[in-house]
């Protein structure tokens, strides 16, 4: 297995994992000594991820008593399956955080007490000798229940919250380093957009095509220069509406449901992590609760997430001059991926729920200039204040 810390994908190469669902009860069973009853598929751009739950006692060692609200398989792509210090840098991560008191899942041991093995799948159901096959790295986590932020209103204060959490997170981060980390390059973290010329080949549209150039060339022009001016730090990398899990905030009874506000309750998914730009999270949120935004208007969710942020954390001048070029750069690098990924793979309809509401917001905040945005946002955080 290869200790090359660069994993960007090339073009014309499709990383996501082919698991026949036939083979995962074996594959639970094998490794974990766990009884699967059901099995359901969760949303993934390049892993694959199960939620499953199991039945009966464990006759795993390290898992003494099963959870009823069952566990997560993951399943990482072909990239980061070709590197297992990926992984253990990952969990010594979540563990670093786990130990500052953010509520994250936690990592399960398999039969031989190792949190993670590099497993032959098979592509097909009926195994040949001429079955194809990839080597892929297999994970158990804890399920951590409750309600994402995906199925809750886009609410001012559930935004500001938001934005707390993540500055709490990056303080729970500091002191945080591992090897891995240093020479890390991954294709989703936002220092590689220049990268995504390579796939504009996904986009048939022209226009949007030369949008997507326009904000390319605007951040390497206006955002890479200012790399030694922004604070460098260990950054999730994909805070979006299905990586957060919330709760209602308490005293609100007699509020509908449609207009409750709702906090923080736990963090998933930590794949995306990497060595990088703490503005680059902060303006990755801020892209996908504007993405998901139905209820206000999505050029104010940027000052409500930043006033909870700010309220925890500074950001210096220059990183307040260029988070909105981050922003749309986000936007921009979610709609090339997500359409190259479906170009390559048209039965992977999940990589295009950012398209319907990511290419009118980017062509939208896009056009408004950067002056207008800043005061918009300066107005909100103020009010906060």
């Amino acid at each position: 297995m290869s200790e090359d810390n660069d994993m960007l994908q090339n073009a014309g190469e499709t990383i996501k994992p082919f698991v026949p669902m036939k083979h995962l009860p074996h594959l639970v069973y094998s490794l974990y000594g766990l009884t699967m009853e059901s099995c359901k598929e969760m949303d993934s751009y390049d892993d694959r991820n199960y939620h499953v739950i199991v039945k009966g006692h464990s006759e795993n060692p390290y898992i003494n008593h099963t959870l009823p609200d069952g566990y997560v398989l993951k399943i990482l792509n072909k990239m980061q399956s070709k590197n297992p210090i990926f992984v253990e840098a990952v969990h010594a991560l979540m563990e670093h955080i786990a130990k500052k008191g953010v509520s994250i899942p936690k990592i399960m041991k398999n039969l031989k007490g190792e949190t993670m093995s590099l497993e032959k799948i098979y592509h097909s159901e009926n195994i040949q000798d001429s079955t194809p096959y990839h080597f892929y790295l297999v994970r158990l986590l804890t399920y951590v229940p409750g309600v994402t932020f995906f199925e809750k209103p886009t609410l001012p204060r559930s935004l500001y919250n938001i934005g707390k959490s993540l500055g709490k997170l990056h303080h729970s981060l500091e002191g945080f380093h591992h090897r891995f980390f240093d020479n890390y390059k991954f294709m989703w973290n936002l220092t590689e957009v220049e990268r995504l010329r390579d796939f504009l080949v996904g986009i048939q549209d022209e226009k949007r095509k030369a949008l997507m150039i326009e904000i390319i060339d605007a951040f390497t022009k206006e955002v890479v220069p200012k790399y030694d001016k922004l604070t460098k730090g260990m950054i999730h990398g994909d805070l979006n509406e299905s990586n957060i899990i919330v709760q209602d905030c308490p005293v609100q009874d007699s509020v509908p449901q449609e207009s409750r506000v709702c906090d923080v309750a736990a963090i998933i998914d930590f794949n995306d992590v990497a060595l990088s730009y703490l503005v680059f999270d902060v303006a990755i949120c801020i892209a996908y609760m504007s993405i998901k935004c139905h209820e206000m208007d999505q050029k104010d969710v940027g000052g409500h997430v930043l006033a909870g942020y700010l309220s925890e954390r500074s950001l210096n001048s220059t990183e307040r001059d260029v988070m909105k070029a981050c922003v749309c750069a986000r936007i921009a690098q979610s709609l090339v991926m997500g359409a190259y990924s479906y170009y390559m793979d048209p039965n992977n309809t999940y990589v295009l729920n950012t398209a319907a509401r990511g290419w009118p917001l980017i062509s939208m905040l896009w056009e408004i200039p950067k002056s207008d945005i800043d005061a918009r946002w300066n107005k909100i955080i103020e009010e906060y204040e």
